[in-house]
């Protein structure tokens, strides 16, 4: 199943800023929790999203981590893109 969802705010307001980030972190939570997973977000997002693919004791990350590090050991080709960070900066975050 596929869900486009666009959220309209005013990016001006402070206020309607912090709802919308509120909100968006909420349907994160809920849709994890439903099952559902995203495949693309905001860059704001993305750890977050990263995060939800928790399962197995890391398995998918651990993955990921290995690819990354295999195929771009230096970290320059889009640190962090999708929750998926180089080495180096992995270790700087921990």
């Amino acid at each position: 199943m596929h869900h486009v969802f666009s959220l309209t705010f005013d990016r001006s307001d402070a206020d309607e800023r912090r709802r919308a980030r509120e909100l968006f972190n909420l349907l994160i939570e809920d849709a994890a929790t439903a099952g559902y997973g995203e495949y693309r977000t905001h860059l704001a997002f993305m750890d977050k999203i990263a995060g939800t693919y928790n399962w197995n004791d890391g398995a998918l990350w651990k993955l990921h981590h290995k690819l990354k590090d295999a195929l771009d050991p230096n970290g320059i080709l889009a640190p962090g893109k999708m929750g998926i960070w180089p080495k180096h900066m992995r270790e700087e975050k921990a």
